[in-house]
């Protein structure tokens, strides 16, 4: 007679396999929701502290307005072979005030930064002390060394496939950020982004 219990051991082993994979799963999903409340809790003490006001709405409209002017000013002379000094200084001084209202815009967010700082630390203290020492998810490839420290914080496995709750959270909280922002409309105009830092010393032309 055949016998069957390696069989019946391997059934038990592909069970057990699939509960992993299942507690796996929902222990990612469960990090993910973490990570969107933490995110909208960010967002709701900034629109508290900033995005409500109207000398916020006030500056991100003259922001985009002067942006606005500035790049349809530099795309209509484009072709000129020499700029007027009228021109020039009219050029100047709409960069000048782009700076120095994206200056403004990003130092009214400092306290609301402040506060969405605390609150995410805390956030991933008491998430990282729940996952301690388990197995949140896995790779599908070996972490690089570059986010095997992420991916193998608190994990004494020797498998670099294991990932733990730190990698977790961080790539959905990279990830879901700026994409809730743009969903709830607090991105900040994109011609901020473009500024330089409004103390660098301005470079003199030959």
């Amino acid at each position: 007679e055949v016998c069957r219990f390696p069989k019946a051991g391997g059934g038990r082993r592909k069970e057990r396999a699939g509960r992993a994979g299942r507690m796996y799963s929902w222990d990612g999903v469960a990090i993910m929701g973490v990570s969107i409340a933490g995110t909208l809790f960010c967002e709701l003490i900034s629109w508290i502290l900033i995005y409500r006001k109207s000398s916020y709405k006030s500056l991100v409209a003259s922001i985009t307005r002067t942006g606005k002017t500035l790049e349809a000013m530099k795309a209509e002379n484009a072709g000129l072979p020499t700029k007027s000094k009228s021109l020039k200084k009219k050029e100047e001084r709409l960069e000048k005030l782009l700076k120095e209202n994206s200056f403004e815009l990003q130092k009214s967010k400092m306290t609301a930064t402040v506060f969405s700082s605390v609150a995410l630390l805390i956030l991933y203290t008491l998430t990282s002390r729940h996952f301690s020492g388990q197995i949140v998810a896995k790779l599908p490839f070996e972490a690089p060394w570059i986010i095997k420290g992420a991916t193998q914080r608190g994990l004494n496995t020797g498998d670099l496939t294991d990932c733990s709750m730190t990698y977790v959270y961080v790539v959905c909280s990279a990830g879901l950020r700026p994409n809730i922002q743009k969903l709830l409309g607090f991105t900040p105009p994109r011609q901020v982004a473009q500024q330089k830092n409004p103390f660098e010393p301005k470079k003199e032309e030959d």
